[in-house]
Order: C-alpha cells, then sequence, then structure tokens
C-alpha cells in the first residue's frame, strides 16, 4: 500500500531529473496514454472473442398467407342494384367473357390484370365481384382486376357477373398459373 502512496513522490523527483526543455510535460502525456490504449486494445480482443463464439443468424423461413382481396362482400347479401343509364337495353346478361389469362395459360407478370370483356350496346351494364382460389368474394363493381403478388401455382379466379338492370347473374371460371414473382403480402385492386 505504500508504494501507491509514494508513486506521485517518485514521479516528481524523477521530473525533477528531466532537462528543463518541457520534455517532462511529452513524457507525461506518454505515461497517461498507455491506460488508454490498454483499454482500446483490451475491448477490441474482448468484441472479437464475443463474434467469433456467437453464430451468424440464419434467416428464418416463414410461411406467408397471401391476402388477395382487399374488400369483402358478407355472403348472402344482394348488391345493390345501380340503375341505367339507357331504358332501352336488354335486361338480361349479355355476352361476358375473361379474355386473359386464357385458361391454363402461364402467366409471369405482376400485377395480373384480367381483362374482362363486356362491350356490346344491346344489354344493359353489368356489375362483377371475383374470388381466388374459392376465398371471399369481393365487393360488386365495374372496374378492371389487377392481382398483386400473387402466389405462384396453380390460380382458380371466379368472376361473378350480376345485371344492374335485374338480379340476373353468371359465373365464369379461369384456371392459370402463375410463375412471377411472389413478395410478402398479396393484395388486389380495382382500377
Amino acid at each position: 500500500m505504500d508504494w501507491i502512496i509514494n508513486v506521485p513522490r517518485r514521479i516528481k523527483r524523477f521530473l525533477k531529473k528531466l532537462p528543463n526543455k518541457k520534455h517532462h510535460l511529452d513524457f507525461l502525456i506518454a505515461i497517461l496514454s498507455v491506460p488508454v490504449l490498454t483499454l482500446v486494445i483490451y475491448t477490441n480482443v474482448t468484441n472479437i472473442q464475443k463474434n467469433k463464439e456467437s453464430p451468424t443468424p440464419t434467416p428464418v423461413q416463414t410461411v406467408e398467407k397471401p391476402i388477395i382481396i382487399e374488400k369483402m362482400i358478407d355472403s348472402g347479401k344482394n348488391p345493390e342494384v345501380i340503375p341505367t343509364s339507357s331504358p332501352n337495353c336488354q335486361k338480361q346478361i349479355g355476352p361476358v367473357s375473361i379474355s386473359f389469362p386464357s385458361e391454363g395459360e402461364v402467366v409471369k407478370d405482376n400485377p395480373v390484370c384480367i381483362i374482362i370483356k363486356y362491350d356490346d350496346p344491346k344489354f344493359c351494364s353489368v356489375v362483377w365481384s371475383y374470388r381466388i382460389n374459392n376465398g371471399s368474394w369481393s365487393e360488386y363493381n365495374s372496374n378492371s382486376v389487377c392481382l398483386y403478388d400473387m402466389p405462384k401455382g396453380n390460380v382458380k379466379f371466379d368472376l361473378r357477373v350480376q345485371s344492374t338492370a335485374s338480379q340476373d347473374q353468371t359465373t365464369l371460371t379461369r384456371n392459370f398459373e402463375y410463375e412471377g414473382t411472389s413478395n410478402a403480402t398479396s393484395s388486389a385492386t380495382f382500377r
């Protein structure tokens, strides 16, 4: 314990022996920097040891459940009938078809925009609802359907068409295969 008390005295005696050209300041700075350097070296060595001990994390694979339809309609409810602008139109559903994608076609586009053909002016306008792989039906609408970030594999697209002038309904089904890029979530929108 005495040697700790005598350390300042020894340093003073040593500094008195140094020449008067301020070399003692350089010496003092050098002595004080030694503990700092040893602390930095010690910290780096311990961090390197910790990095060697902990293995690199491997990414966890998660099963993604796609959300395909944004808005749902309660089952059992019929859509609201929108009055047609032309009173001379035929109230039954006219010729309607899905022109893209073709039956059994392999699709790689993202988004997959379904092309629905209904353009005969003799018939009243229609609205449609759709579902993917027997999921829930979307709300009725007359906009184009685009499906974003579909899961890879076989897709069953059902289109339920209803006349706005009557309660007539028909359902079309299109089966195709999606092989495009798939992200974490899936969604569908009307354009």
